[in-house]
């Protein structure tokens, strides 16, 4: 269902790229667009977002971000090499709990707010390891990458 490439930024520039993108387009269907000079659109895009921020106003998720957690243990649903006890409860862990999708339109401002509860009633902190996926529905983090973990 795409109509139109919209080709900016260096690459844009080779001819040869261009060429290959139009052979490989159904141009009946889609168009491909260059602007005169391509390299400039980024840094006008730029300039524009720095003087203004209000300008871009929704991004749309590269990723599928997330926060590994545990939850009760579920022979069901959960793999037994996940399972473990934690504060006398058997529970799963490496549960990747997804924030934002791929692909979804996050607005600017926009605010998230999950409630996690402690491990154990004497937990006064927590680090919270946060992932990325380009999966849309990652159910662990065993197999995701670790961005950052942050305390609590």
């Amino acid at each position: 269902n795409i109509q139109c490439v919209l080709v900016v930024g260096g690459f844009a520039e080779s001819p040869l790229l261009i060429k290959h993108l139009c052979g490989k387009i159904d141009q009946t269907r889609c168009r491909v667009i260059r602007p005169k000079n391509p390299s400039l659109a980024i840094l006008k895009g730029a300039l524009m977002y720095g003087q203004n921020p209000k300008k871009i106003v929704t991004r749309i998720s590269k990723y599928t971000y997330g926060i590994r957690c545990n939850d009760l243990f579920d022979p069901k649903k959960h793999p037994e090499r996940l399972k473990q006890i934690v504060g006398g409860k058997v529970k799963c862990g490496n549960i990747f709990d997804k924030i934002i999708s791929v692909g979804e339109q996050v607005m600017l401002g926009q605010v998230i707010k999950r409630t996690y509860t402690p491990a154990y009633p004497e937990q006064t902190e927590a680090d919270l390891p946060i992932f990325r996926s380009s999966n849309p529905n990652p159910k662990f983090t065993c197999d995701e990458e670790e961005l950052i973990t942050i305390n609590v």
